[in-house]
């Protein structure tokens, strides 16, 4: 059960930082593609700023403390910070890579998640890494047309 503890901490705390990426793309993109980045890293932000407390939540039912600190969350996060601006090929691969990162992260709980047998927890991931996979492809699509520009 330790395994899977850690696993969601670092989850909780790695979403927790793409979330602040995400929306710190979503106010800062600025260039031509503005209004469709802008959409998109809004819908991204925003599932992402849902899922906090849901993974906190997770954490809870194994009747541990969910981080909650920042320096928590920036020490347990296997995601970096990023300072500064980009322009909006910068935050597209930025976030792409994140999510990538992500998809590991979340193959590391789902796994520790089957060997504890916490079924619901391990579904929860599934539905996780098919959000993150579907965003991956749409920032990876979205950077190529961009980038062919």
């Amino acid at each position: 059960m330790e395994d899977l503890v850690i696993a969601l901490r670092i989850m909780f705390a790695s979403n927790f930082v793409l979330y602040l990426k995400t929306h710190h793309a979503h106010v800062n993109v600025t260039g031509m593609f503005f209004p469709s980045l802008h959409l998109m890293f809004g819908d991204q932000y925003e599932n992402l700023q849902e899922q906090i407390d849901t993974i906190a939540e997770k954490i809870r039912q194994l009747d541990v403390p969910a981080p909650m600190s920042i320096s928590e969350i920036t020490q347990q996060s296997a995601i970096a910070d990023h300072t500064g601006t980009t322009d909006a090929q910068g935050y597209l691969t930025m976030l792409l890579l994140d999510h990538e990162k992500m998809l590991v992260i979340l193959s590391h709980a789902f796994k520790a998640a089957n060997e504890a047998h916490a079924d619901g927890i391990s579904n929860y991931i599934q539905d996780r890494m098919d959000w993150h996979a579907k965003t991956r492809w749409q920032l990876k699509a979205t950077s190529s047309n961009l980038s062919s520009r």
